[in-house]
């Protein structure tokens, strides 16, 4: 009985613990993907010539993917010089 209790009670523990850790691990990589700052950085650019927004626009959105594009790097480093 006892290792049937075992299984009953830690198994979805665990089963828990493992889809925690996967929600983690996406929020972390969602989190500290450049592809879509890029992306966006793009758009920008192009409605910028398309004239679909003024300078001054783009200049603070640009400045705001840069920042954000700075503190992923600045993450990312600090990551990979503690492992």
């Amino acid at each position: 009985m006892l290792i049937i209790d075992d299984l009953l009670l830690w198994l979805p523990a665990k089963g828990m613990m493992a889809i925690f850790k996967k929600i983690h691990e996406l929020a972390e990589a969602e989190l500290n993907d450049e592809s879509k700052l890029k992306e966006q950085l793009l758009r920008f650019q192009t409605m910028f010539e398309l004239d679909q927004i003024n300078e001054a626009e783009y200049q603070k959105r640009e400045d705001e993917i840069m920042a954000q594009l700075a503190e992923i790097r600045e993450r990312k480093k600090l990551a990979s010089s503690s492992q």
